[in-house]
């Protein structure tokens, strides 16, 4: 799992980059030279929508999603770990719906194209289930894991970002 957060890491990376770059030169073309880039908004709209997903799956990854630090904070060390389960399987649980209907969501938008370039939109909503998919198995992952530390044939913390 830590290649693949390494790649998400990087692929959310490029896509605000290329975000950055297309509207930056969008606004000199405009603006400078007077000729619009029309093509530039679907650019735009792809890879920030890539990027908002591929940085949700490392949010994941790395347990960095906000949960409600004043209750942990308050809780009593034993029942930490209980609560992480709970947070695990609230989120795990939310996620599989999502990663249920994105397939029928993806596939019922298979016939639109953006605008200027005429790029499928079901290969831009791919990304939901492609990432869903992998925060849902990390975490069912992480929650074996966490269930084993809890019963004691763990080997550590699973919660490390929290």
């Amino acid at each position: 799992m830590k290649k693949i957060q390494a790649l998400f890491s990087v692929l959310t990376g490029i896509c605000l980059a290329v975000v950055f770059a297309v509207t930056f030169g969008q606004v000199i073309q405009r603006y400078v030279f007077q000729l619009p880039m029309p093509w530039a908004t679907d650019i735009i709209r792809i890879f920030f929508v890539y990027s908002v997903f591929f940085g949700m799956a490392v949010g994941v990854f790395k347990k960095a999603h906000l949960n409600i630090d004043v209750l942990v904070q308050v809780l009593p060390p034993r029942l930490k770990p209980w609560f992480d389960l709970l947070s695990n399987l609230v989120v795990c649980t939310f996620l599989s719906v999502v990663l249920r209907y994105s397939f029928s969501f993806m596939t019922a938008n298979a016939d639109q194209v953006t605008p200027y370039l005429l790029f499928p939109m079901s290969w831009v909503y791919m990304v939901i289930p492609l990432t869903v998919g992998f925060m849902v198995l990390f975490l069912v992952l992480d929650t074996v894991k966490l269930l084993g530390t809890m019963t004691g044939r763990g080997n550590g913390s699973s919660s490390a970002g929290r």
